[in-house]
Order: C-alpha cells, then structure tokens, then sequence
C-alpha cells in the first residue's frame, strides 16, 4: 500500500484511539536504548537546543491555530468527569469525578503513581475518548455533542501529541512520519514537506529524514514525534512520559525543548507522568490518584511546587 493510499483509508475510517491501539500491536515500536542501528551513540548528533538560554531565537512561530480566547474561558474544561470500564458484573471508575481547568499557555503536570488513571485523564484530555459521565469542553466546545469527524478534524488542528513509545509508523521514514498530521488535515504538501524538513533540523536530525524509525535510536524517535506534533502549529502539546524511554542526557533536551516550546512560543503544554523531575518546569501540577484528583498545586520561582506525591 502506498503511503497516498494509507492516509485515504485512515482519513475514510480515522478513530484516532483506535488507529493508536492498532499501531501498537502492529508496528512492533522500538523501545532502544543506547544506539542506534547503526551502533551510534544517541547523544552525538544532538544540536545545541534551539531553546536553551545561549541560543537566539532561532524557532519562529508559523500561523498556529487561533484561539477563541475571552480571557476568561479556560482552553480546556473538564466537569464532573467520569470514565467507568465493565468487567464483567463489576463497573470499575477509572477516574471518578474529576474538575479540572487548562489555560492558555501554561504548562501542566499530570502527576501520580502506576494505577493512578494518567493515561486515562491523557486520553480524555486528548479527546482520544469520551468519558463515561460529565463534560469536558475544548476550545468551549464540548466534545461529547461533536461529531467523530468534527472531533478528529478539531483535535488535529489543536492539539500534538507526544507518545512514550513514540507511535512512528514504521514503514514511513522521518519526513513521512512528520508530514502525517498535515495529509490529515490535506494541508499543501509541497508546503508540507518543507515544514517537516524545517522541523526535523530544528530537532536535530536533518540527517535522519529518510531514516525508517527501525533505523533510529530511542532519542532520534523521540525527537521525530516531538517534530510529528509541531506539524502543525497546534497551540496545545499533550506529552506521555515523554521521558520514559530516554536515556538522562536525551530526556532532558527533550524536557527543554518542551520548555522552549512554553516560554518562547506560548504553547500550552500537559505532560502526564510520574517523573518528579519534570515538576520543575510546571507552572501547575495536578496530583491524581486512584481516579481522582488529590490536590492542584500553583508553581512559582518564589515558591516551586513539592517534589511529592
């Protein structure tokens, strides 16, 4: 199948939580180590971080997706929301009850243990899932009255997502991977092409462009996503243990990357994990657990949130 065809049946049949799952099974996604295929070191073709303080800046902002922004009305709003699963003659709450608001340009912690209901929040975030109870509303539209097509439409122009097992598809090489979003919303490829060769050098790896992911290491792939969700401009990045799969000196370019992202370009950036590290560049954390929401604490340099559960 050629990739022209591929994007034709998934725009024909796109759910994007299932397409995920799917490519999770299928793909047979790499979750590497210390090199590449070709034994190479992941941290020796890093460039100097285009966001760090001793760089100018050199990442300009392309037309992102605006925002019906009153200043009063938060990006993201969640009431009362629930997710229940069945398991058999049992309903087991996933989240329970949960009020949360995400504003524009801050960068939001999701922070709890295995088993806490991250990666469920993740998804209803995300918009990847509806939930069982209550209303969840982006951009102050609530979702649950949307068509699944208006949905994936909207959520692919608002929202980038970054996966721990990075999600490439692994018969698409680098470029292919990042232009994926942009045939999505059937954007000029000619532009598009450009935008993701601007992307990949941005993060390293103009190199790597025509590299299948099974011919990059773990970094290089983290790296390929991060440009996939920059793809196009979305104004919201929703990270899942962005981290997790990276070695130390790789993991913390890609956390002041996403920093970057915040400060210099206002993105509003949600990363779900229990890295307390990554606590440090909150301007909130939300601490979950067992479903629910424990407490919800503001970050300041003045006073930085606890390294805690």
């Amino acid at each position: 199948m050629t990739l022209t065809e591929m994007i034709d049946t998934l725009k024909t049949k796109f759910n994007p939580s299932k397409v995920i799952n799917s490519l999770e099974k299928t793909a047979g996604f790499h979750n590497k180590s210390d090199t590449d295929s070709e034994g190479n070191d992941p941290g020796e073709d890093l460039k100097n971080n285009p966001y760090s303080d001793s760089v100018g800046d050199s990442v300009k902002s392309s037309s992102a997706v605006k925002i019906s922004q009153n200043g009063v009305s938060p990006l993201i709003k969640m009431i009362n929301v629930w997710k229940i699963y069945e398991m058999g003659d049992t309903e087991f709450a996933a989240l329970a009850g949960i009020n949360l608001e995400i504003n524009e340009g801050e960068f939001l912690v999701v922070l709890g243990p295995s088993g806490s209901g991250k990666s469920t929040l993740m998804n209803l975030i995300g918009c990847l899932d509806l939930p069982s109870k209550g209303t969840i509303y982006l951009n102050s539209k609530d979702i649950s009255k949307l068509a699944e097509s208006e949905l994936a439409r909207i959520r692919g122009q608002m929202i980038g997502f970054i996966f721990q097992s990075f999600n490439l598809i692994p018969t698409l090489n680098a470029e292919e991977n990042v232009t994926l979003p942009m045939e999505f919303q059937e954007a000029d490829m000619q532009k598009g092409r450009k935008r993701a060769d601007y992307l990949l050098e941005v993060v390293g790896l103009s190199d790597k462009k025509q590299n299948l992911p099974s011919q990059l290491s773990g970094g290089q792939m983290q790296r390929v996503a991060i440009a996939r969700s920059l793809s196009v401009n979305p104004p919201i990045i929703l990270a899942d243990e962005p981290t997790g799969n990276l070695d130390s000196k790789t993991g913390n370019y890609i956390l002041n990357f996403l920093d970057g992202l915040h400060k210099k370009e206002g993105k509003t950036i949600i990363i779900v994990t229990h890295d307390l590290e990554i606590v440090k560049l909150a301007t909130r954390v939300v601490y979950l657990k067992d479903g629910k929401i424990e407490k919800i604490e503001t970050c300041t340099k003045e006073k930085p949130c606890e390294l805690g559960y």
